[in-house]
């Protein structure tokens, strides 16, 4: 029998980037899946973006939201995860553009007990702008990678290129990219989901694929199939020092569990 796949999506006030993804998603050659939008506060243009893809597109898409109160990613993904019931995950954000045959590969390389770490390429500002002023984002085949890599468009055209296959099993933490990950539900429900001990931008991905690793997870490399991610400015970073101690916290104790997770949601 086939997982149940999940794509959940995080936004926060960028409808013209999530407008991108969103027709990238519906161009799956895999569209047995359900989207979730994990939104962290966006206004109406945001909602009334999504409204209309649920009622022209042909993949099922649930949007979840709570009000803005600043960065607030872990919380409102443990509200998407207490919610959701299919078995496999893919953890995306709202600006990264998926490969036709990105749900089909993580589809044929899942694994319980692996954590899925895929690549991703990104677009240069010059590029970026002008595809959310059209609205539409252009097939890309290889071919034409080594043409957006000799203008600068993109950063690397290799990923492009290669076979869609996994690497071998490992627990290292770096290069692993939050907007690009997928394991199964029953994994992250182990750990306890996001810890929302995290306050504003940073560390809450590296957090829970610490945890993972430390509740016995591995982790596997997708090579072959990256996301696209489109040019943005950084976030604010004002909490990422007490967020750096958080972390190294859960590193030294070996800590499994977050501490405020999807159970908490429970409990109020």
């Amino acid at each position: 029998m086939k997982n149940t796949i999940a794509v959940v999506i995080s936004t926060y006030n960028n409808p013209d980037y999530l407008n991108l993804v969103l027709q990238a998603y519906e161009q799956q050659t895999d569209k047995n899946m359900h989207i979730y939008i994990a939104d962290d506060g966006s206004s109406e243009e945001t909602r009334c973006l999504i409204q209309n893809f649920q009622q022209h597109g042909e993949i099922k898409c649930t949007h979840i939201w709570h009000e803005d109160a600043g960065f607030r990613k872990a919380r409102v993904h443990n509200l998407v995860f207490q919610q959701l019931k299919e078995d496999y995950l893919i953890l995306t954000d709202g600006d990264c553009i998926p490969m036709p045959e990105m749900v089909v590969a993580h589809r044929q390389f899942a694994e319980k007990g692996v954590l899925m770490s895929g690549s991703r390429i990104l677009l240069s500002q010059s590029w970026t702008q002008p595809l959310l002023q059209g609205g539409k984002f252009p097939s890309i085949h290889p071919w034409m990678s080594i043409s957006l890599r000799w203008h600068q468009k993109i950063n690397r055209c290799l990923p492009l290129w290669i076979p869609t296959h996994t690497s071998s099993l490992s627990q290292k933490i770096s290069g692993i990219h939050g907007c690009h990950i997928a394991l199964y539900r029953e994994d992250l429900l182990r750990v306890n989901g996001y810890d929302e001990s995290f306050e504003g931008w940073g560390r809450e991905d590296s957090d829970l694929i610490a945890r993972l690793f430390h509740a016995g997870v591995m982790r596997k490399n997708l090579r072959g199939t990256p996301v696209l991610h489109l040019w943005h400015e950084e976030n604010l970073r004002h909490h990422l020092e007490e967020n750096d101690v958080i972390l190294q916290q859960c590193l030294s104790e070996k800590r499994q569990r977050a501490i405020q997770g999807i159970e908490e949601l429970v409990d109020g």
